[in-house]
């Protein structure tokens, strides 16, 4: 019988190379089972009740990082302890979800030399196989992989992908071509944008965590990376996989 993952995608950063202050780009994925999707998105929704009834933040609003942990202090109307609460609550509740998967790419694109976007897609298609194979062979099924994207700025050129199938052996897994939803209807694509985002100051902290020292919001990110997901950094020609150095972006 098929078995179906749900892989959701999201990123920080840009892909060019001209803002020497801009070296990282972040790929985040979230990877779900179709049995248990529905489990997944009543937890979310449980969490976006609570802000609500927590923070008067409205059960439909978008949760874009960059704006509730960014210069954009007016977009909410929180104040920015209620925006650090709001981002634990999300970060809780993924840490939470053991059906739920991370994953996430992070290069460095001082050294990185091939194709940025090329690169962190097909390190996340790799990765994510790999969990949807490991976790599918346990139930004897036949394995597939349905990836969605905010929108259609994430989304891998179709190109490119036919070479990456056959690259990495996995032409019958992905059940179509990766396609793009607006993130202000998917709960799933603004968690993604939260740990892409997060995982992005990391290596370059800027605004809010410039100003307040909020590292331990960092911190409790790559802490459920650590427990729940898995992640990989991209250096040099060739793109040599390593965990990302912690040590990065600062104190």
């Amino acid at each position: 019988m098929p078995s179906m993952h749900l892989l959701y995608v999201d990123e920080s950063g840009d892909t060019g190379r001209n803002n020497p202050e801009n070296h990282t780009f972040v790929l985040c994925g979230l990877l779900v089972h179709h049995a248990n999707w529905h489990a997944v998105q009543a937890a979310l929704g449980e969490m976006r009740q609570r802000m609500e009834r927590s923070f008067g933040l409205p059960m439909h609003a978008e949760i874009h990082a960059s704006e509730l942990l960014g210069r954009s202090l007016q977009h909410f109307k929180l104040s920015r302890m209620e925006r650090v609460k709001v981002a634990l609550h999300l970060l809780e509740t993924l840490r939470e979800l053991s059906v739920v998967t991370s994953i996430r790419i992070v290069i460095d694109k001082r050294t990185e030399q091939a194709d940025v976007l090329v690169s962190a897609w097909t390190s996340l298609l790799s990765e994510a196989s790999a969990w949807v194979i490991s976790a599918d062979n346990t139930h004897c099924s036949v394995p597939g992989l349905l990836v969605i994207c905010d929108d259609h700025r994430t989304a891998p050129a179709s190109h490119w992908l036919v070479r990456v199938r056959t690259d990495l052996d996995i032409g019958t897994l992905l059940a179509d071509q990766p396609f793009g939803r607006d993130s202000k209807a998917s709960d799933f694509l603004q968690a993604c944008d939260m740990l892409a985002y997060l995982t992005k100051q990391t290596f370059e902290p800027a605004g809010f965590f410039v100003r307040n020292n909020s590292r331990w919001l960092i911190d409790r990110c790559e802490r459920m990376f650590d427990e729940r997901g898995s992640s990989l950094m991209l250096k040099g020609k060739g793109g040599a996989c390593a965990p990302p150095d912690r040590n990065l972006g600062g104190s």
